[in-house]
This record gives structure tokens, sequence and C-alpha cells, in this order.
């Protein structure tokens, strides 16, 4: 009985507003190997977005190089990656063939997606992030026509829908009816919930969907790009793996890997469970507190000993006035926070200088001035001092 190990949505070198979170990052690969080694997968596959950019920082490439040794090299385990919409299919796919050699399978090119690759007894599709104009444009020059595939004309601009199933008509007729398939889509697919915060969405005015009965014909169907761990409504086998880390803070939520075992008979139900990844510091929000109190709790907390003021924490607070100083004081608490103050009473104050502004003099403009920010007028030093520099700045503009 095959075992895949299914994970997604790395995006190594992502940031949390202001905030690094390479060994946060470093930390949940961490845990992803304790898995791989207490679970022992006959491959692991990461369905897309290894990357949080396609011109990741040097950082997030040693990071990548590193879990990949340790998965194929120091355990000798497949590793399947597809990219995802924040990758870069070309980059991630540097040394691809040399690679695969060692048993690292970089499934990049869209004219290949039909094309599995067996590894443990097990055939693997991957269809990279791809656009529909890019799937339109391949089956313009493609000179296999299928009565089932859509006709590239029927491919829109938007129809994410039509794009899959034009690959996965192809892939449906090669696979092999003995061996079970498992696809690799990274992809928004209709019915699975909203999209995260902070993600690059794909699903926009009602289009950008993949309908689930589209993905339908396979063992197992290994998505990425929702954050949430989860499965499809009706479609057990259809399935978010989720992230390693929140990457929001409306995102704190467990995170998890997806251990399949898929039936020694084709075609028959997969067993599938989640193994929880529980990271040491959490992403957090607090909300319909005021600052003080926010403060108050945290010195408490911080006296106590309670690590979780160190978690990733979004103060939401409901005062309603100016606070001094808000961030730096936060931090002295909290020292990975951030601050957000929905409502600020604003009072306007409409005094105008008493005069005609075309005749008043600038330094009669500037007691004016004074006295309404100080409630007092000037000492008689500082309208000697006022006066020596406005002369001074005539005899500069006359010079």
């Amino acid at each position: 009985m095959p075992r895949i190990l299914h994970t997604a949505d790395w995006h190594l070198g992502k940031r949390l507003h202001d905030f690094r979170l390479l060994d946060e990052q470093r930390q949940a690969l961490e845990r992803l190997l304790a898995v791989v080694d207490a679970e022992a997968p006959d491959l692991v596959l990461v369905a897309g977005d290894v990357f949080d950019v396609p011109v990741p920082p040097v950082g997030a490439l040693q990071l990548w190089a590193w879990i990949a040794g340790q998965i194929v090299d120091e355990r000798g385990v497949p590793l399947v990656v597809i990219p995802g919409n924040h990758d870069s299919a070309e980059r991630i796919a540097m040394n691809a063939q040399v690679a695969r050699r060692a048993g690292l399978f970089v499934l990049n090119t869209l004219a290949a997606a039909h094309v599995a690759v067996r590894i443990a007894g097990v055939d693997v599709l991957g269809v990279p992030f791809h656009k529909p104009p890019h799937v339109r444009a391949l089956a313009a020059g493609s000179d296999e026509a299928d009565a089932a595939a859509p006709a590239p004309a029927e491919i829109g601009d938007f129809d994410y829908d039509a794009a899959m199933a034009w690959l996965l008509v192809r892939a449906r007729e090669r696979r092999d009816p003995n061996v079970p398939t498992v696809l690799a889509a990274h992809a928004y697919v209709a019915g699975a919930g909203a999209e995260d915060e902070g993600e690059d969405p794909l699903m926009v005015g009602g289009a950008g969907a993949v309908m689930p009965r589209t993905l339908a014909g396979f063992d197992y169907v290994a998505l990425g790009h929702l954050h949430a761990p989860r499965a499809l409504p009706g479609h057990r086998s259809v399935r978010y793996a989720g992230s390693l880390y929140p990457y929001a803070f409306g995102e704190a939520n467990a995170k998890s890997v997806t251990i399949v075992d898929l039936a020694g008979d084709v075609g028959a139900a997969p067993e599938i469970r989640s193994v929880p990844l529980r990271a040491e510091r959490q992403v957090r929000l607090i909300e319909g507190v005021t600052f003080a109190d926010a403060i108050d709790q945290g010195l408490r907390a911080r006296t106590a000993g309670d690590p979780r003021v160190d978690d990733y924490l979004l103060l939401r607070v409901s005062d309603r006035g100016p606070i001094d100083h808000a961030l730096s004081r936060l931090r002295e608490v909290y020292p990975h926070a951030l601050l957000e103050q929905p409502v600020v009473d604003v009072h306007l104050d409409a005094r105008r200088l008493p005069g005609d502004a075309r005749t008043l003099s600038v330094e009669d403009a500037f007691l004016a001035f004074y006295d309404h920010v100080t409630g007092a007028a000037p000492s008689e030093l500082e309208r000697e001092i006022l006066r020596e520099a406005l002369s001074a700045d005539d005899e500069a503009a006359s010079a």
C-alpha cells in the first residue's frame, strides 16, 4: 500500500508584515522531517508555492536546498514538486534532470502535464500553476484533438476550468488502469472556501475556479493554493494540505501535513489523515481591548513566564483617542506585535488667523500660531529670537 505525504504552500522567504519568518519556516520543516521519519512515506509531494516570490532571497534558496537534501539524500525518499502561482516554473526547475537521478522530481512543464512519473508503484501527474492563455496556446499548437477536450477557442482568458479540463483529458487517456494515479495541481477549486488573506487571488469576480468534477478520475488529487487543510465537500480524495505555518493574522488555524495510504485496488478510496504541526511561536489576533488593558495583560503574562507574549500578535484596540508612542510601548511587552486602531476620533479646530492673510505679517502669523498651540504668549526672549530669525531671512533673500 503506497504511502504519500502531501504538503504545499511553504512560501519560503515570506514575511509576516515586517517580520522575517525564515527561522519559523526552518522549524516547520524540521517538524515535517519528524513526520517523514515517523510515517515512512514512499514519496513526499509538494503541491506548489515552494517559494513566496519568483526570485527568492538567498536565505529561502538555502532553506530549500537543505530540506531537499534532508528528504532525498539523507532519507532516500523521493520528492515531487510542482510550481505554484508564487514560484517561477523555470527557476524552480534548474538542474531538474540531474536532480531527478537523485530522486527530486520537478514537474514544471505544461506540455508534459499528461506524462506520469512512476514512483514506488504510483503514477504521479503534475499540473503546475498556469493561466488559461498558456493552455490555449498549447492546445492551438497541438496535433492531438480530442472530442472530450475543450477546443482552443473555448478556453477564455479567465476560464481556469476549461484550461484544466483540456490538460486532464490527455492525462486520463494515457493513465495505466492497473496503477494508482495521483494528480498534483495548484489551483482554486470551487467549493473550497475563500482564498486566504495575503494570497494572490485566483478567484476574481466569479472567474478562476476549477470545478471539482473536472478533477475526477484519479485515486487522489493533491492540491495547493489554500492555506487551511481541507477536503472538497463531497470529494474526500480531493484535498488541500494547507501551509506549514500561518502567513496572515486571519490564518491562525491548525497546520498539518496529509498522509495518504493508497488502496491496493485501483479506484478504491484511499485512507487519508492529517498529522498536526504545532509551531512554537503562534500567530494570534487580540481585539476588543484597550491599549492599556493589553499592556497590563502582557506585563502580567511576561512576569508569569507565559511564552505567548513572544507570539506574532496583531493587537486591534478599542481606543478612539491618540496613543502616544504606541508601537514602541507595545513592543516592549510584545516584541513581535503589530497595532491596529480601527477608529480614531479626530477633532478639527477651524480656528482662523485674525486679519487678512494677504496683508498679515509673518511675525503676527507666528504669534497667533504660538498662542493657538501653547495657550500663552511668547516671552520677550522668544520674541527677540523670532525677530532675529526673520531679519536674517530677509537679508539672505535680498542678497
